[in-house]
């Protein structure tokens, strides 16, 4: 709940650090160095032992995956690898320089290595932190230090450097028993959810709210049972205020085909209940259950276009990525645009704003990920047709719940 409330300072923040990277560049500051310091509530050597995990999960949102390996046949290496809500971001090849405990100081620098994604590219990063004990608990800094390469550069690591910190605090004081209840139960995803369908109720009037909450919660459920089927595990389902909702997975979905299952899977799911609603109608004639089927029927439809990050546009995504990334991403960003002009066509902040999202993240999370195990061809054919399939099930109950309405 507070990561969303901080949506807006966090855009901020993006356009402080574009705007003062434009004057480093600008300036040939091409190696600059950013630190920050959080108090947290618990014990020193609890902070230490968090901080150097060798695998740690945070739940976010985003669910941030963090694992540390050593590089195989090599002198001192270590692989770290990152995901991000179930899907591998990055990874990057590193030699520790200092590691004392009793001083509370860990130093890494990042190697040029086959294994590294996106390439390290001459930044030669240098990070680590600082843990000092206070009268409060303890301090941690986090610093790192690199060779700029671009302005995406500029804004990621400042901008990670402070997303670290507050989780490693977040998750430090839950496992100390020493976060403030107010914070605890803010995050809990009770109460975003409780947010959401006043989001809901403000838009729509309760009945509607509730209507669109049954919906985005039984679509949720078809991603949660793929997820639960494919082995990734289940963080939760969250509804998400004047968006609506997601399904948060425990851990990376590794495949294209897991990818495209799991997306699948939510209006899948919703066809049960769909074309149930509809069966019912020549007997019932309710308005009320017209308008469940309609709704049913127009959001999960749209929900399979091919237009990045609806569902549609993640199985494009998992489609184009098994034949060639690049295309993927080329895909992605023309979802994105198709959606930010239909919200400037429509004059909605509602739609635009978390395209936009989307499209900033996609910006910062660079063209270099890591690429999903791809798809086996009958693999990706079985899971095009069954998109077409879903999708024109959709289009019947569509049309057939609007000649029900008209009649």
């Amino acid at each position: 709940m507070l990561t969303f409330l901080a949506l807006p300072i966090e855009l901020l923040r993006v356009t402080f650090y574009a705007l003062q990277g434009l004057v480093d560049a600008l300036r040939a500051r091409n190696r600059p160095r950013f630190e920050y310091t959080v108090s947290i509530n618990a014990p020193r050597e609890a902070v230490w032992r968090i901080s150097t995990a060798d695998q740690i999960a945070f739940a976010g949102p985003p669910a941030l995956e963090l694992s540390r390996e050593p590089v195989p046949d090599s002198d001192g290496l270590w692989l770290t690898r990152i995901a991000v809500n179930g899907q591998p971001r990055a990874q990057g090849v590193s030699r520790e320089l200092e590691r004392d405990e009793e001083k509370g100081i860990f130093l890494a620098r990042s190697v040029p290595h086959a294994l590294s994604v996106p390439p390290e590219g001459g930044r030669n990063v240098e990070a680590g932190f600082r843990i000092t004990k206070t009268a409060r608990g303890t301090a941690l800094t986090l610093f790192n230090e690199f060779t700029a390469q671009s302005l995406r550069d500029r804004i990621i690591y400042p901008l990670s450097l402070r997303r670290m910190a507050h989780l490693i605090k977040q998750r430090c004081e839950q496992q100390a028993g020493t976060r403030h209840r107010l914070a605890a139960l803010a995050d809990h995803g009770l109460v975003l959810s409780a947010a959401a369908m006043l989001s809901f109720w403000y838009l729509l009037g309760w009945q509607l709210a509730l209507l669109l909450s049954i919906i985005v919660v039984v679509h949720e459920a078809g991603h949660v049972a793929a997820m639960l089927a494919v082995g990734v595990g289940v963080r939760g389902i969250y509804l998400i205020p004047f968006l609506g909702g997601a399904a948060v997975p425990r851990t990376a979905y590794r495949t294209e085909g897991r990818l495209g299952f799991i997306a699948l899977m939510g209006p899948g799911l919703s066809l049960i209940p769909t074309f149930g609603l509809l069966a019912m109608l020549p007997a019932a004639r309710g308005t009320h259950l017209l308008q469940a089927a309609q709704m049913f029927a127009i959001i999960n439809a749209v929900n399979m276009l091919p237009i990045y990050p609806l569902d549609g546009g993640l199985i494009l995504n998992a489609l184009l990525g098994s034949v060639n990334r690049r295309s993927a991403l080329v895909a992605s960003w023309i979802g994105l645009l198709v959606g930010l002009g239909l919200a400037l066509y429509l004059q909605s902040f509602l739609i635009g704003i978390p395209f936009l999202l989307f499209a900033l993240q996609r910006y910062l999370s660079s063209s270099q990920t890591i690429q999903l195990e791809r798809l086996s061809i009958a693999g990706g054919i079985a899971l095009a047709l069954a998109s077409i399939v879903v999708f024109a099930f959709y289009v019947y109950a569509v049309t057939a719940a609007w000649t029900i309405g008209t009649d």
